[in-house]
């Protein structure tokens, strides 16, 4: 049989283009221990993410970019050709911390960037 869609779904955001220089702008006071290790392997993974710096089309799939796709036409954006054309010559294949993240180049553009930019 198939299993059922979980019960509980946890997930987590990083302001990684926040205006000022400040890498932690966002790293509040908690007294939870498990907020503070988020923080710091958080921190670790964007400073050495090693083995799990899986290329951009892992995390952000072909099924979730044709679906951008789709909702960019249905909208009638212009240019949805080019964005297809760049992500696949330029975006999907690149490492996720080292070659996207941390691309400063992308960070000019606003598309992302590192806080420290």
């Amino acid at each position: 049989g198939s299993k059922g869609p979980p019960e509980d779904v946890s997930a987590v955001t990083w302001n990684m283009a926040a205006i000022n220089n400040n890498p932690f702008e966002y790293w509040i006071t908690n007294d939870d221990p498990n907020y503070g290790k988020l923080m710091e392997d958080v921190s670790e993974f964007i400073n050495n993410p090693g083995d799990n710096d899986v290329p951009v089309s892992s995390v952000f799939t072909p099924a979730m970019f044709e679906e951008l796709c789709t909702a960019m036409t249905a909208a009638g954006f212009t240019g949805v050709y080019e964005v297809r054309t760049r992500w696949e010559t330029e975006y999907k294949d690149r490492k996720i911390i080292t070659e996207f993240i941390k691309d400063g180049t992308l960070g000019k553009k606003r598309l992302a960037s590192m806080p420290d930019r």
